[in-house]
C-alpha cells in the first residue's frame, strides 16, 4: 500500500486557496464538522489501518490543542512530537497518507497557537515577577517551544508562505535578552551551570527563529516604536556588558552579538519606514541615545585590530540606528539652521552668554540630552564625536553631496571610519590615507560646523565650570579628561571630515573665533593644572593629571591641524604649555598614560615645526621655543637654592627629553635644511640675536638656567647651525653673519681659551664663573658645553662658507675671522710659505690663545673629579673638539712634511740661487720643527682621548649592559649629545674611538694601539654570541626611529669592516693580540692542561696517539654531560663560551685581512687548538677535564670550520709569496681527526641525534672544503713544480695567462724542493690512508652480501664514518682535477708534467679512484638495486659495457687528456662547422675515450630496478646519514667524471655512472612530487645535481643525433627542478643574472650546512645547467631553444591541449613552474651562448620568445602580483605571479637593450610599452580603494617591478626609438600610472590603513626610477623632444593635487624626481612652455610651472661656463 503513495510534499496550489476563504466562512460548525471527521477516523482505524499513517494526523493535533480540558504540558508534549515525528520523516514522505486538513493551514495554526503561548506565558511572569527554569512547560526558555515554531517559520518558507508574528513577540525576545542579562552578572552561573548545555541550546534556536522572522517572513505586524525601545533598551544593556567585559569571545557573548545584529537590523529598517514623531522621538532620545553612544564608541574602540566580523557589523548597525531615528530625511533641515557661530562674529565673551539660541522644539530635545549627558560625564560622552560622523554622512547624502573618496562614500550610518583621538592618525587620515573630499558647497559645511559647535558648546561650557571654581574640587577634575576627550573626538571628526576650511569660510570670521575660544580655554585649563597641587601624592591622581595633559595636547594638535591661525601669534605661551606636560610627563615614568602623554608632546611639538616650515616662517616656532625656554625660569624660581633643587634637574631633563627626541631633531634639522637660501642669512641674524638674549638671560644664572642653556637651548642651536644650508649665492652673508655672532660669543671663552693658565673664567654679560667656586663648577660645565658646541658648529659652517665664496672674499674674510690656510690657501700659496704658524685651535677667538690640549686639561679638573663624571656632554664635546684638531693636524703635517720634502729636492736650486745655502737650510729647519710640533701636540690630543675613555669605564665595566643612539642617516643627526649622561658616556665615546680610528691612530702610542685592539676583540665576544643583533642589521625602518647599539655591536663592526684593516697598526697587532686572548681562555677552560697553542706540535706522534684510539665505552665521560648545555642543567662554561665566540668573530673578519701573513700565525694556532680538543676528548691527554663533552665536540666543529674559512682565504694568495700558509697543514691530520671525533660522537644519547646530525654534517662538508683547497695548493706544488708558477697563479686569480710566459724553458721556474718534497708526502699519505679504509669497509660489506645480510649496509652504524673517508676522497679528487683545470688553462700539457715527474704519486691517485668506484659499485647496487641478471657490474677488469680494457697497475700519461680536458684527438665544440655527417665521422674516429657511446646506449635504454621504498625513504629524512653519505657518494663520482674526462684515470666507473644516472633522475622527479622536501632531502639532491653538471661536460663527445632524447631529457630534469625551486622561493625568486651575493661563483667552493636550501639548490642547477648550454652543440644547443620555448609558451611536448598558462580570477591568472623555470634558462641562453652561429640560433626564434614572455605577463596581470600572500595553503604549488612578471619585464629589457644582436618587432615594443600602465593601474587601485583589502601589499616587490618597468621604458626610449615615437601614447599611459603611484606615500604611519601606501624611502626609490625616464627623453630630445611637454603637464597637474589620489607629491619624492623633470623643462622648446602657461590658467598648476622654470635656470640651465 505504501508503495501506491507518492512520496511527495503536497504543494499549495491555486485552487486550494479561496477553500479558505469558505472555511473562514463556515466556522460556526467546525466543532461538529470536527466531530464528523473524528468519527469516520476511528471507523477506518477499525477496518485495520494504523493511526499513524491515517489522514486525520493534523486535524487530530489542531483539536488537541484546542481542547480546554488539556493541560498546557500535554499541548506542548503533543505539538513538539508533531514536529519530532514530521522531522524524522524523509523528505519525501511527509505527504504520504493525504491529509484532511493540509499543511499550510496546520503550519499556521501552530505559528498562532506557539506564539500565543509564548507571549501569554510572558504576560503571566510580568504580573508573577516569577523568573522560570531552564525547560519549564510553555515558558519562554523551553525549547521544544522555540524547535516547534522554528519548524512553522521554516516549513512556511518552503510553501512560499510567509507567516505572521504578533508584535507582542518583541516583549518575548525582550524577556530572553533580559534573561541572558542576568546569566552574564552571575559569572559563576555563567562559567560552569546555565549556560553550559540547555540555556545555551535555546539560546542558539532562538537566534535563528528571530533571523527568519525578520529575514523571511517580514518582522512582526502592528510593531511600535515603544516596544521596540522597550527591546532595544535591554539589548543594549546586554550588549555592553559583553562588549565591556570582553565576552565576545564567548558562547553567551556570541549570542549576543548575533542577537545584537538582527535586532538592530530590524530596528533600523523600521525606523527608515516609520520616522519618529516628536513623543516618539523624545523617547527615543530618552531612553536609547545614552546606550546607543556608549555602544557605538566601545564597539569602534575595541574593534581596531580584531577579525570580529559581528563586532564590525554591529557597529555599522548602531550607526545606522542612530542616523535613522536621530537624521532621518523627513526632519533633518531643522539641524540644518542652528546658526551656532553667528554669536562668535566679533563678540567677546561676556556677550555670548546673552545670546540665546533658537532651536526649534522638535530638535531641542536631543541637545537638551547631550547637555544632560555632559553634566552627568558619563562614559557616553565619549560618542559624540561618531554622532557627529553621522550626521556628516547623513547630511551628505540628503542633500547629494557624497564623498568622492574616503569611507563616507559607502553608506550613511556606516560609522566604520574609525575616528583616532590621536593627531598624527586623524592628519594621516585626513591629508593622506583616506581623505573625504565632500562635493558640498559652502552654505552645507557652515551648516554642519554650527552643529557641531553646538556639540562642543556643551563641553565646553563643562570646562568653563572647573575654570570658575576658586577651590579645585575632586570631582571635577577627575570630569575632566572624559570632556576632553569628547573635544577631542569631535574636533578629529572636523579635521577628518574637513567641516572647517579657512579658504571656504563665510561667517566673517566666527567659526575661526568660535575656535580661538577652544584654544583659550585649553590654555587656562593647562595653566590651572600645572598650578594645582593634585596629584602631588597619591598615584591614582597623577593618573589623572596625567591623562589631562594628553588631552589638552591631542586637542591642540587638533586645533593646529584644522587652521594654524587659531594659534596666533603667541607661540611661547603653547611651547609653555608643550613644556608643562614635558615636565609632568618626565616626573610621572610609572604611570599607566605616560607613554602615551610622550609620544603626544613629541607629535604637537614636531607639528609645530612643520607647519611654520611649510609657511616658509620656521624661525618664528624654533625662536618662540627659545624665549619659551627662559621664560619657564621665571615659573621654576630664580632663587640659588631652589634653583640647585631636584625639581629644578627634573625639569630641565624633561624639556631635554623632548629636544633630544630623534623625532623633533629631524623635524627641525628637516625644517631649517627646508629655508631658502636667500633666509639663511636672515635665520642667522636672528639667532644672533636669540643667543644674545640667552647670555643676557644668564647675568643672574644658576645651575637650572645652565642646565637649561647647555642641554635645551644649546641642542637647538647646534641644530640650527649644523643643518643651514650654504650655497654659492649666499655663502658670503652666511660668513658675515657667523662673525657677528663670533662677535657675541668672544667675550665669554676669551677667559676659558687665555695662555695664563692660573685663571680659568668664564664672562657671562659681566659675570664670572671659575672653577675656583665649588657650587659654580655644574654651572660652568653646563656653559663650557654651550660654548664649546658653538665652536664646534661654527668652525665646520665657516669653513662650508669659506669654500664657496670667491676667492678674495674669502682671503678677506678667513683673514679676518679664522685664518684658516686648510680651506682657503692654494698650493701656490703653500709654495710661497717658508713655515706655517699654527696659531692653535681657538686662534679665531684669541690670539694668542692656549692650545687646546692644555685647555682639555684645564676643563677636565672640573667634569672629572676623583674618576666621577660630572657633565658627560662635556666629556664629549672635548673629545669631538680633539678628533676635529686631530683632523686638522694630520692635514697640516702632511702639508708641511710635503713642503719640507719639496724644500730639500726641487726647491734647492732656487733657493740656493736667491738667498743662498743658509737660508735653505733655515727654510729646512723651520719646516722640520713645525712638523715635530704639531705631531707632538697630535700626541698629546690621542693620549688625552684615551685617557678620557679610561677614566669614564673599565675594560669589562659598564660598556657591557649600555646603549647609545645609534649614527643616523644624517652626518648632522649623529645623536643628541645633550642626552648623555654617566651610562651612556662610556659606549659613546667607545663609538667616535672606533669610527675615527684613522684619525688618531697614527699618533698615539704602541701600548695605547694594542690596548685598544684587546679591548676591541673582548668587546665583540658577547655580541658574536647572538648573530642577529650584528650593528650591520640595526637599520632604521622608518624616518626618525630610534636605533640602538651597544658598545659591543659597535667593536664588531669595527672588526667586520674593511676599512680598519687599511690601518697598519690593526695589521700589525691584531693577530697576536687575538692568540693571546684565544690562548689565555683556553688555558682558563684546561686549568691544568698547560697547553701551548703557539709550538708547532709533531704531527706524526699526534697521528699515531689517534689510531690507539680506546673503546668508547672505556671512555670516563658521564651520559648526562654528552648532551647540549641547553639540554640540562648545566651553566654554562663562560670561557668555553668565550673560544666559541672568538672563533666566531675571526670567520667574521674581512677576508682580505685573513690572506694576510698573520694567517699562518692563525692556522697553527687552530690546528694545535684542533690536536688539543681531540686528545680531550679521546681521553689521550693527561690533562682532566671537567667540562662539557659535547660542548668540546662543538667547539672541535667551530675550528674545523675556522679552519675552512682561513684555507679558503689563504688559497688565494698573491702568487710571489715564497711558501703558502697551507703547507703547514697536514691532510692526513683532516681524515684522522674528523674520524676520531665522529667515532666519539656515537656515544652521544639518542635525544641529541638532530643535533648530532647537523654537527657531523657541518664537519664533513667543513673537512672536505679543507682537503680540496690543502690539496689543491700540495697538488700544484707536489706536480706542477716544473709549471711557471706566475701564471699558474694568475690563471686562479682570474688573470690573463697570456701576460705571462708559457715556454717551459723560458726560465719563469720557482722550485722548492723542501716544500715539493713534503706536499707530495702528504698526499700520498692520505690516498694510501683512504685506500686502506675503503678496502676494509669493502670487505665486511662482502661478507655480509655472501650472507645475505644486505639489511645491514642500510643500519650500519659506522655509516658516519664511511661519510667522512668518502668526504675526503672526493676532496682530494677535486683538489687534483682543478689543478688538472689550471694547467690546461694556461696551455701546459699536464700528461708530459705529470709523467715525467712523478709517475708513482697518480699509479697512487689512479689506484684510490678505482677503490673508490669499486666500493660505490658494490654499495648502490647491493643496497639500492633489485636483482637483475641482465646488468652486469663486474668491478675487477670489465666496465659492464660489454667491452673489456686492458689493466694496467702503472700509470699510463700517454693517455691523458690535453687542451683544457678535451681528450686527444677528440675537437671541442668551437671546430664544429655544422656538417652533422663530418662530426659523426670525427666521433667515430676518436678512441681516446673508449666506450663512450656504449655507455650513452645503455643509459638511454637499459633500465634499472631500484629499491624505490628505500629511496624514498632515505629521501623523507627517514635516514639523514644515509642522504648525507649518498651527496658526498655523488659528489665524488661527479669529480671521477672530471677526471675521466681529463686523464681518464679509471676503467671501471662507467657502470658506476649508469645506477648513478638512475638514482639521480628518481630522487628528482620524486623532488618535483613533494610539497616541501626534507631538509635532509636538499643534501641528497645538492649531490645529485653535481653529478649531472659533470656529467654535462661529456655531451660535446656524445654524438649529438644519439644522444638528443637524453640531453633533452636531462634538460627537462633541470627546468622542472628549477621551476620547482621558484615555486619554493615565493616573492624572493630573481633571475640568476639579477642575484648577486648569493652564493660564490667559484666551482672549488662545496655548499655549507645551512638554512638556505632552496636557494642553494636552484644556483646548483643553474650553474648545471649553463654549463649544457655554454659546452653543447649547435643541434644540443637547438633542442635546448626549444624545449625552453614550449616551456614559455605553456605546453609540453606532445602535449599540445595542456595549456600551463591561465588568466585565473579577477585578480591575475597562474602558471606552471615549468614556465617560470623557462624564463630563467631563458635568462641563462642569453648569458652564456656565444658564437655568431649559435646567436643566429637564438635570433631565429627570439620573435617567439618575446610574444611568449608578453603573453605571460599579460595572462599573469592583476591585484595578486602585489599581495604577500592569497592563499597560504597554496603558496608552494605554483611560482608567485608578481616574482613571474618581474623575471619575465628583466628578461624583456635586456633582449630590448640589445638591437646589434636581437631584432624585435614594432608590436612586441608596444606592448612592453603598455606593461608598465596595466600592472601598476591595479597597484594604483589599492592605494585610492575605499574597499578593504585582506591581504596585505607586498611593498618590496611592488618597489622591484616599479624600478623594473622604468628600466623597461628607458631602454626602449635609448635603443628602440622610432617604435616608441609611434607609440608615444602608451608611453605617456604607462609613465602617467607611475606617476600616480607616487601620489599616495605614507609619511604619519597611522594606524588602519598604511600597508597601503609606501613608505617615504621607497616612494623616493621609486622616484629616482621614474626620474631616469624622464632623463632618457631628455636624451633622446630629437625624437621625443615635442612630447616632452606632456610629460610635463602631467607631472604639474601631479604634483598641485589634481591626480586620482588628490593628494599631491611629497617633498622628498619630489625632490628625488626633480632631476628628471628639470630635464623635461630642458627638452621643451619656448612655444611649449608658453602652450602650457596659457593652457593652466590661473591657479597653482601655472604658479608651479613659473617655479620649476626658475628653479631651473638656477640649478640646472648650462649657462656656457664652468
Amino acid at each position: 500500500m505504501d508503495a501506491d503513495i507518492p512520496h511527495s510534499r503536497p504543494q499549495p496550489c491555486p485552487e486550494t486557496r479561496p477553500a479558505k476563504k469558505k472555511r473562514k466562512q463556515r466556522s460556526t460548525n467546525t466543532t461538529e464538522e470536527v466531530r464528523e471527521l473524528l468519527k469516520s477516523a476511528r471507523i477506518g482505524q477499525s477496518v485495520g489501518g494504523s493511526e499513524e499513517g491515517l489522514p486525520w494526523k493534523n486535524l487530530q493535533l489542531i483539536l488537541s490543542l484546542q481542547d480546554k480540558n488539556t493541560d498546557l504540558q500535554k499541548k506542548v508534549d503533543l505539538a513538539f512530537g508533531y514536529v519530532k515525528s514530521i522531522n524524522s520523516e524523509d523528505i519525501g514522505d511527509i505527504g504520504r497518507w493525504p491529509q484532511a486538513l493540509d499543511t499550510s493551514r496546520t503550519v499556521v495554526f501552530l505559528n498562532n497557537w506557539v506564539q500565543s503561548v509564548l507571549i501569554s506565558f510572558e504576560k503571566k511572569m510580568k504580573i508573577e515577577g516569577d523568573k522560570p527554569q531552564v525547560e519549564t512547560s510553555g515558558s519562554f526558555l523551553d525549547l521544544r517551544l522555540w524547535k516547534i515554531f522554528y519548524f512553522c517559520l521554516e516549513e512556511s518558507k518552503d510553501l512560499h508562505m510567509p507567516l505572521t508574528c504578533s508584535k507582542d513577540f518583541l516583549r518575548v525576545i525582550h524577556s530572553i535578552a533580559k534573561d541572558a542579562s542576568s546569566c552574564v552578572n552571575n559569572v559563576s552561573i555563567f562559567c560552569e551551570g546555565m549556560l553550559s548545555g540547555e540555556r545555551l541550546q535555546i539560546y542558539d534556536v532562538v537566534l535563528d527563529c528571530i533571523s527568519m522572522v525578520f529575514s523571511s517572513h517580514g518582522g512582526v505586524a502592528n510593531e511600535n516604536l515603544d516596544l521596540w525601545i522597550l527591546l532595544m533598551d535591554k539589548v543594549l544593556e546586554l550588549a555592553l556588558k559583553i562588549v565591556l567585559g570582553q565576552l565576545d569571545g564567548s558562547k553567551v557573548g556570541n549570542f549576543t552579538l548575533k542577537l545584537s545584529c538582527y535586532l538592530f537590523e530590524a530596528f533600523a529598517k523600521f525606523l527608515r519606514v516609520h520616522p519618529t514623531h516628536k513623543s516618539g522621538f523624545h523617547n527615543f532620545i530618552d531612553k536609547l541615545l545614552e546606550p546607543l553612544l556608549h555602544l557605538l564608541h566601545v564597539v569602534q574602540s575595541n574593534s581596531c585590530g580584531t577579525d570580529n566580523e559581528w563586532r564590525t557589523t554591529l557597529h555599522k548597525l548602531v550607526g545606522e540606528v542612530l542616523g535613522q531615528g536621530l537624521f532621518h530625511p523627513t526632519h533633518i533641515d531643522g539641524f540644518l539652521d542652528l546658526q551656532s557661530t553667528i554669536r562668535y562674529i566679533n563678540s567677546s565673551n561676556a556677550t555670548l552668554k546673552e545670546d540665546k539660541l533658537v532651536i526649534k522644539s522638535y530638535h531641542r530635545h536631543l541637545f537638551d540630552k547631550v547637555e544632560m549627558i555632559v553634566e552627568k560625564n558619563v562614559l557616553a560622552l565619549l560618542g559624540l564625536g561618531e554622532l557627529l560622523h553621522l550626521f556628516v554622512g547623513c547630511v551628505t547624502k540628503h542633500k547629494g553631496a557624497l564623498a568622492t573618496e574616503g569611507d563616507l562614500g559607502q553608506s550613511a550610518f556606516s560609522g566604520s571610519a574609525q575616528i583616532s583621538v590621536y593627531p598624527n592618525q586623524s592628519r594621516a587620515m585626513s591629508s593622506k590615507m583616506n581623505p573625504p573630499f565632500h562635493s558640498m558647497n559652502a552654505e552645507l559645511r557652515k551648516s554642519i560646523f554650527d552643529y557641531c559647535v553646538q556639540l562642543l558648546e556643551y563641553l565646553l561650557a563643562d570646562l568653563s565650570k572647573f575654570l570658575q571654581s576658586e577651590k579645585n574640587e575632586v570631582y571635577l577634575i577627575f570630569n575632566i579628561p572624559g570632556t576632553l576627550k569628547s573635544i577631542n573626538n569631535l574636533l578629529a571628526t572636523v579635521l577628518r571630515d574637513n567641516l572647517y576650511l579657512r579658504t571656504e569660510d563665510t561667517t566673517e570670521g566666527a567659526s575661526q573665533n568660535f575656535l580661538r575660544s577652544i584654544y583659550a580655554m585649553l590654555l587656562s585649563l593647562s595653566a590651572k593644572i600645572g598650578t594645582s597641587s593634585f596629584g602631588s601624592d597619591e598615584k591614582s591622581n597623577r593618573e589623572i593629571l596625567i591623562s589631562v595633559s594628553t588631552e589638552i595636547i591631542v586637542s591642540v594638535h587638533h586645533l593646529l591641524n584644522i587652521e594654524y591661525e587659531v594659534v596666533g601669534d603667541d607661540l611661547e605661551s603653547l611651547w609653555t604649555v608643550v613644556f608643562s606636560s614635558a615636565a609632568c610627563c618626565y616626573s610621572s615614568m610609572d604611570v599607566l598614560g605616560q607613554p602615551l602623554l610622550s609620544s603626544a608632546i613629541r607629535s604637537l611639538s614636531c607639528r609645530l615645526i612643520d607647519v611654520y616650515s611649510d609657511l616658509r616662517q620656521v624661525d618664528s616656532s624654533v625662536f618662540a621655543l627659545c624665549r619659551a625656554v627662559r621664560q619657564t625660569s621665571l615659573i621654576m624660581g630664580d632663587s640659588e637654592v631652589y634653583s640647585s633643587s631636584d625639581s629644578c634637574s627634573s625639569y630641565s631633563n624633561s624639556l631635554c627629553m623632548l629636544v633630544c627626541s630623534s623625532e623633533f631633531r629631524l623635524s627641525l634639522n628637516n625644517a631649517i635644511k627646508a629655508i631658502p637660501e636667500g633666509q639663511a642669512s636672515a635665520c642667522l641674524r636672528q639667532l644672533c640675536s636669540d643667543i644674545k638674549e640667552s647670555l643676557e638671560w644668564m647675568k643672574f644664572g644658576h645651575q637650572l638656567r645652565a642646565e637649561l642653556l647647555g642641554k635645551v637651548l644649546c641642542e637647538a642651536y647646534s641644530i640650527i647651525l649644523d643643518s643651514i644650508t650654504v650655497t654659492s649665492g649666499n655663502s658670503y652673508l652666511v660668513g658675515v653673519s657667523l662673525k657677528n655672532l663670533l662677535e657675541i660669543m668672544r667675550p665669554g671663552l676669551t677667559g676659558v681659551v687665555s695662555q695664563q693658565s692660573d685663571i680659568f673664567s668664564v664672562l657671562v654679560d659681566g659675570r664670572i664663573l671659575n672653577k675656583s667656586t665649588e657650587s659654580d663648577n655644574v654651572t660652568v660645565c653646563w656653559i663650557l658645553v654651550f660654548f664649546f658646541r658653538f665652536v664646534l658648529s661654527c668652525r665646520s659652517l665657516f669653513r662650508q662658507a669659506f669654500s664657496l665664496m670667491p676667492p678674495d672674499a674669502s682671503k678677506k674674510m678667513s683673514a679676518g675671522v679664522m685664518g684658516d690656510s686648510l680651506t682657503i690657501d692654494s698650493g701656490r700659496d703653500w709654495l710661497e710659505l717658508t713655515r706655517y704658524d699654527d696659531k692653535g685651535f681657538f686662534s679665531w677667538i684669541l690670539q694668542p690663545s692656549a692650545t687646546l690640549l692644555n685647555v682639555i686639561h684645564s676643563v677636565s679638573d672640573i667634569c672629572i673629579q676623583n674618576s666621577i663624571v660630572r657633565c658627560a656632554p662635556l666629556v664629549y664635546v672635548l673629545n669631538a673638539m680633539a678628533l676635529q684638531r686631530l683632523a686638522d693636524l694630520n692635514t697640516l703635517i702632511k702639508s708641511s712634511e710635503y713642503m719640507l720634502q719639496w724644500t730639500q729636492t726641487w726647491g734647492q736650486t732656487k733657493l740656493e740661487v736667491d738667498t743662498g745655502s743658509s737660508s735653505f737650510n733655515k727654510r729646512i729647519q723651520r719646516w722640520s720643527k713645525c712638523v715635530t710640533k704639531m705631531r707632538k701636540e697630535a700626541a698629546g690630543l690621542a693620549e688625552s682621548m684615551m685617557g678620557f675613555y679610561s677614566s669614564s669605564s673599565s675594560v669589562d665595566g659598564e660598556i657591557s649592559d649600555t646603549l647609545i643612539h645609534g649614527p643616523h642617516s644624517n652626518d648632522t643627526l649623529t645623536f643628541a649629545v645633550a642626552s648623555l649622561d654617566e651610562k651612556s658616556l662610556p659606549p659613546t665615546l667607545w663609538w667616535i674611538i672606533c669610527k675615527n680610528v684613522d684619525i688618531w691612530c697614527s699618533h698615539a702610542a704602541k701600548k695605547h694601539s694594542k690596548n685598544f685592539l684587546t679591548l676591541i676583540i673582548r668587546a665583540s665576544i658577547s655580541s658574536v654570541r647572538n648573530d642577529d643583533c650584528h650593528f650591520k642589521k640595526q637599520n632604521m625602518s622608518r624616518v626618525g626611529d630610534l636605533k640602538k647599539v651597544t658598545a659591543q655591536q659597535i667593536a664588531l663592526e669595527f672588526l667586520s669592516n674593511t676599512i680598519s684593516y687599511e690601518q697598519r697598526f690593526v695589521r700589525r697587532y691584531l693577530a697576536s693580540r687575538f692568540c693571546q686572548i684565544l690562548q689565555k681562555s683556553v688555558r682558563s677552560i684546561f686549568t691544568n692542561s698547560g697547553v701551548n697553542l703557539s709550538k708547532s706540535p709533531v704531527w706524526s706522534a699526534a697521528m699515531s696517539a689517534i689510531e690507539n684510539i680506546p673503546d668508547l665505552g672505556a671512555l670516563t665521560w658521564k651520559k648526562y654531560h654528552m648532551v647540549p648545555v641547553e639540554s640540562c642543567n648545566e651553566q654554562p662554561n663562560d670561557f668555553l663560551d668565550r673560544c666559541q665566540c672568538l672563533l666566531s668573530l675571526l670567520m667574521r673578519m674581512p677576508e682580505e685581512f685573513l690572506r694576510l701573513k698573520s694567517s699562518s700565525l692563525y692556522i697553527n694556532y687552530i690546528l694545535n687548538l684542533e690536536r688539543f680538543l681531540v686528545g680531550i676528548l679521546l681521553g689521550c691527554d693527561t690533562a682532566i677535564c671537567t667540562q662539557n663533552p659535547y660542548e668540546i665536540f662543538r667547539l672541535f666543529v667551530t675550528c674545523r670550520k675556522v679552519l675552512q674559512t682561513l684555507a679558503a682565504a689563504s688559497s688565494k694568495e698573491n702568487a710571489n709569496e715564497s711558501q703558502s700558509p697551507l703547507s703547514s697543514i697536514p691532510l692526513l691530520w683532516l681524515l684522522k681527526s674528523s674520524l676520531a671525533a665522529i667515532g666519539f660522537q656515537l656515544a652521544f644519547p639518542k635525544d641529541t641525534v638532530f643535533e648530532d646530525q647537523v654537527a657531523i654534517f657541518s664537519l664533513l662538508d667543513q673537512t672536505s672544503n679543507v682537503l680540496l683547497t690543502v690539496s689543491r695548493d700540495q697538488f700544484e706544488s707536489a706536480i706542477t713544480s716544473l709549471v711557471p708558477v706566475r701564471k699558474l697563479h694568475a690563471k686562479r686569480k682570474g688573470l690573463d695567462p697570456s701576460t705571462e710566459e708559457s715556454d717551459l724553458s723560458g726560465g719563469n721556474i720557482l722550485l722548492n724542493p723542501t716544500e715539493n718534497l713534503n706536499a707530495r708526502k702528504s698526499v700520498l699519505e692520505l690516498a694510501k690512508a683512504l685506500e686502506e679504509d675503503l678496502q676494509k669497509f669493502l670487505s665486511t660489506f662482502r661478507v655480509a652480501s655472501l650472507n645475505k645480510n644486505v639489511e645491514c649496509l642500510a643500519e650500519f652504524k659506522d655509516l658516519s664514518k664511511l661519510s667522512s673517508i668518502i668526504a675526503c676522497s672526493q676532496g682530494l679528487f677535486w683538489g687534483l682535477a682543478f689543478t688538472i683545470s689550471d694547467t690546461n688553462a694556461v696551455k701546459i700539457d699536464f700528461r708530459i708534467l705529470s709523467s715525467s715527474y712523478d709517475a708513482e704519486l697518480m699509479t697512487r691517485i689512479k689506484s684510490c679512484v678505482d677503490t673508490c668506484v669499486e666500493f660505490a659499485i658494490f654499495y648502490l647496487k647491493a643496497l639500492f638495486l633489485e636483482d637483475d641478471p641482465t646488468f652486469n657490474m663486474s668491478a675487477h677488469g670489465s666496465n659492464g659495457l660489454g667491452v673489456r680494457e686492458s689493466p694496467s697497475d702503472l700509470y699510463d700519461g700517454s693517455r691523458d687528456g690535453s687542451d683544457g680536458g678535451c681528450p686527444i684527438g677528440k675537437t671541442t665544440p668551437s671546430e664544429i662547422k655544422g656538417d652533422l655527417t663530418k662530426l659523426d665521422h670525427k666521433r667515430k674516429t676518436s678512441s681516446a675515450l673508449p666506450n663512450l657511446q656504449a655507455f650513452l646506449t645503455k643509459v638511454q635504454h637499459q633500465k634499472l630496478y631500484l629499491k624505490k621504498s628505500l629511496l624514498m625513504e632515505v629521501f623523507g629524512g627517514g635516514n639523514a646519514e644515509m642522504a648525507f653519505f649518498l651527496r658526498q657518494l655523488f659528489i665524488a663520482c661527479s669529480a671521477i667524471l672530471r677526471l675521466n674526462l681529463q686523464i681518464d684515470v679509471t676503467s671501471s666507473s662507467w657502470s658506476l655512472f649508469i645506477i648513478v644516472v638512475d638514482i639521480s633522475e628518481f630522487l628528482l622527479l620524486e623532488f618535483l612530487r613533494s610539497e616541501i622536501p626534507h631538509q635532509f632531502a636538499f643534501l641528497l639532491l645538492d649531490g645529485i645535481v653535481k653529478f649531472l653538471e659533470e656529467l654535462g661536460s661529456y655531451f660535446p663527445h656524445f654524438d649529438p643525433l644519439l644522444s638528443r632524447d637524453f640531453y633533452v631529457k636531462l634538460i627537462g630534469l633541470h627546468l622542472r627542478g628549477i621551476g620547482k625551486c621558484i615555486c619554493l622561493d615565493g616573492k624572493k625568486a630573481k633571475l640568476a643574472s639579477q642575484e648577486t651575493g648569493s652564493h660564490s661563483k667559484q666551482a672549488d667552493q662545496m655548499q655549507s650546512w645551512g638554512t638556505s636550501r632552496v636557494s642553494e639548490l636552484k644556483d646548483r642547477l643553474r650553474m648545471s645547467l649553463r654549463k649544457y648550454i655554454s659546452k653543447s652543440s649547435e643541434l644540443h644547443l637547438l633542442s635546448t631553444i626549444q624545449a625552453v620555448e614550449r616551456a614559455l609558451a605553456g605546453v609540453q611536448e606532445g602535449l599540445m591541449t595542456n595549456y600551463e598558462i591561465v588568466s585565473g580570477s579577477s585578480n591575475g591568472g597562474d602558471v606552471s613552474s615549468v614556465v617560470a623555470a623557462g624564463i630563467d634558462a631563458f635568462d641563462l641562453i642569453l648569458e652564456f651562448v656565444t658564437g655568431p652561429r649559435r646567436l643566429n640560433m637564438i635570433k631565429k626564434h627570439i620573435q617567439s620568445l618575446v610574444a611568449c614572455l608578453l603573453n605571460i605577463i599579460l595572462h599573469l596581470q592583476g591585484p595578486s602580483i602585489f599581495y604577500r600572500c592569497i592563499n597560504p595553503t597554496k603558496t608552494y604549488e605554483r611560482p608567485d605571479s608578481g616574482s613571474v612578471i618581474l623575471m619575465s619585464i628583466e628578461l624583456l629589457t635586456k633582449i630590448s637593450g640589445k638591437p646589434s644582436f636581437f631584432q624585435i618587432d614594432a608590436c612586441h615594443i608596444a606592448q612592453s610599452l603598455r606593461v608598465p600602465g596595466a600592472l601598476f593601474q591595479y597597484f594604483l587601485r589599492l592605494q585610492i580603494s575605499k574597499d578593504p583589502i585582506h591581504s596585505s601589499v607586498d611593498r618590496k616587490i611592488s618597489v622591484d617591478l616599479y624600478a623594473a618597468c622604468c628600466r623597461m621604458l628607458c631602454t626602449a626610449l635609448k635603443h628602440h626609438k622610432s617604435e616608441t615615437h609611434q607609440c608615444i601614447v602608451l608611453l605617456e599611459d604607462s609613465v602617467s600610472a607611475l606617476l600616480h603611484c607616487l601620489e599616495t606615500v605614507n609619511t604619519d604611519h597611522a594606524a588602519g590603513r598604511d600597508f597601503f601606501a609606501w613608505e617615504v624611502q621607497e616612494a623616493v626609490i621609486c622616484a629616482s626610477s621614474l626620474r631616469r625616464v624622464y632623463e632618457e627623453v631628455r636624451q633622446q630630445k630629437d625624437v621625443f623632444g615635442q612630447c616632452s611637454f606632456q610629460f610635463l603637464s602631467r607631472y604639474i597637474w601631479v604634483y598641485c593635487g589634481f591626480g586620482p589620489a588628490k593628494n599631491g607629491i611629497t617633498r622628498e619624492v619630489d625632490e628625488a624626481l626633480k632631476p628628471g623633470v628639470y630635464a623635461l623643462i630642458d627638452s621643451c622648446s619656448a612655444d611649449d612652455l608658453q602652450l602650457l602657461h596659457t593652457v593652466f590658467g590661473e591657479g597653482p598648476c601655472r604658479t608651479t610651472l613659473a617655479a620649476l622654470q626658475h628653479d631651473y635656470k638656477v640649478h640646472f640651465q648650462f649657462q656656457g661656463k664652468v
